[in-house]
């Protein structure tokens, strides 16, 4: 995806710790288009990706039907970026 992306966000997904990994590489193989990075991660969340989506629609329609319907998913937390507030160096 391009850095034009109407809206950019991260979500935190909750699934067993033994399938952190599995998560990571069906976001990424399956959903290029928008995942820009996924890790496995400590703490509250398992998995962190940020996602890049031309809409807030489209945003919508990957978190509640796409992510949240894969195998293990459990619960997800989206954040979507402020982009006047967002700085990168």
């Amino acid at each position: 995806m391009t850095t034009s992306a109407a809206v950019t966000a991260f979500v935190l997904i909750t699934v067993p710790a033994t399938r952190s990994g599995d998560v990571v590489d069906k976001l990424i193989a399956d959903y290029s288009d928008f995942v820009v990075e996924a890790a496995a991660v400590y703490g509250e969340a398992d998995v962190i990706a940020k996602l890049e989506t031309p809409s807030i629609q489209r945003l919508h329609d990957l978190v509640m039907n796409d992510i949240q319907g894969l195998p293990h998913v459990t619960v997800t937390r989206t954040f979507i970026i402020i982009p006047q507030l967002h700085k990168t160096p």
